[in-house]
């Protein structure tokens, strides 16, 4: 009677099979497939769904995305009601002096990055050297936050290809208060308001896509432009610009000169400026190449990945 050995969501296990012809192993960020061939005709199916584990038991934490798989962008929003320190546990993957799965985090109306987690700043995790772990105190001002974690497509809780962690159930960030005791009335969800001085609205773009949206002007005004795309050798690949409605001729076009890095890949490109634009009838439109979008990011995707688009603003409305 033939023993097999296979790992059943990460966990060694003995089979004892009669007349098994063969065993194959195969597995996905959703699902653990254990393939049982019987006979040639025949095939068998068990599929174990693997659940995401618990967040690490971590007194006075308040947010935590953890159990981050490849290719993966997660992203979750607190606010403060107040100032306070707040303390910042994340692990994640680094080598050639940058991280590649990463937790950074940003206020959620600039959209400016207030912390991020870097290599220089990290210690070893356990496990490969590639991986590494930060756990510091950060002090935050009252408002909303958006917290992200980014995965490239190997070595995460999905997929280990070298050796893991020592605790790989806390891949990801988590955030905490510094003394472990709930601060419930400081601490509270991060719900979206509607911004009335926001003009126009192009983001969550994905591959192949073409859009557009008309807004007028009374008057003369100043505009913030917030706008996220791909671009490279000098060119943009997906972009933004405003036309005159009336005659159809651009009067602003996001270009590679006038963009800066977005962060992640090279490619991810950033126009924040502001631009002064006369009364009259305008068209916002944004245009994608097919690949490399909120759809599949073929590189690390940019520090804000979920405004990748375009945001326009009055200033000081």
């Amino acid at each position: 009677m033939p023993f097999g050995r296979l790992l059943w969501a990460g966990i060694p296990v003995i089979l004892v099979v009669g007349a098994i012809a063969a065993v194959t192993y195969g597995k996905t960020h959703k699902e653990t497939i254990i393939r049982v061939i019987q006979t040639p005709l025949e095939l068998d199916e068990v599929r174990v769904k693997i659940e995401k584990p618990p967040p690490p038991p971590l007194a006075g934490s308040f947010l935590s995305l953890t159990g981050i798989g490849d290719h993966e962008v997660a992203s979750e929003g607190f606010t403060l009601k107040r100032s306070m320190d707040v303390r910042v546990y994340a692990m994640g993957e680094g080598t050639g002096g940058q991280m590649h799965d990463y937790g950074l985090i940003l206020d959620a109306d600039t959209r400016e990055t207030v912390w991020e987690m870097d290599l220089q700043a990290t210690e070893h995790a356990g496990g490969a050297t590639k991986n590494r772990q930060v756990d510091e105190v950060i002090s935050l001002e009252a408002g909303s936050y958006l917290v992200y974690y980014v995965s490239d497509d190997s070595h995460s809780w999905s997929d280990w290809n070298d050796s893991k962690p020592h605790h790989p159930e806390a891949w990801g960030i988590t955030l905490l208060t510094p003394d472990g005791v709930a601060r419930g009335d400081a601490v509270g969800p991060y719900v979206p308001a509607s911004d009335p001085a926001i003009v126009a609205l192009l983001t969550g773009i994905r591959d192949d896509e073409n859009r557009s949206q008309k807004f007028s002007l009374d008057e003369e005004t100043k505009i913030h432009v917030y706008a996220i795309g791909e671009g490279s050798f000098g060119e943009m690949h997906d972009f933004a610009w405003i036309e005159n409605a009336e005659t159809g001729r651009a009067v602003w076009e996001m270009t590679y000169n006038t963009s800066e890095h977005a962060g992640g890949g090279d490619k991810n490109r950033l126009f924040n400026g502001t631009i002064v634009l006369p009364a009259g009838e305008y068209v916002l439109r944004f245009r994608s190449d097919g690949s490399h979008s909120l759809e599949d990011w073929n590189v690390t995707p940019p520090t804000d990945p979920f405004s990748y688009g375009v945001t326009l603003k009055k200033v000081g409305g």
